[in-house]
């Protein structure tokens, strides 16, 4: 049986944000107007950012962390 680790599971994270769209947010075009529909756009675009960022730093080596964490 494979063991997860903290990686692993960050990993997962930044896949699910990454895949998260428009229908990951209630939405009734019927019933919502433009505000409701400009809030679940920039919802989904902060899930995919934060998946973007989640991305970058797992794939950075030990050097790219350490200068990270040290500024």
């Amino acid at each position: 049986m494979h063991t997860f680790n903290m990686e692993d599971k960050i990993k997962v994270l930044a896949k699910w944000l990454n895949n998260t769209d428009s229908s990951t947010f209630y939405y009734d075009s019927e019933r919502s107007g433009k505000l409701e529909y400009e809030v679940m756009q920039a919802q989904v675009e902060v899930c995919n950012k934060i998946g973007d960022m989640l991305t970058e730093i797992l794939q950075m080596n030990k050097e790219q962390l350490q200068d990270n964490l040290e500024n």
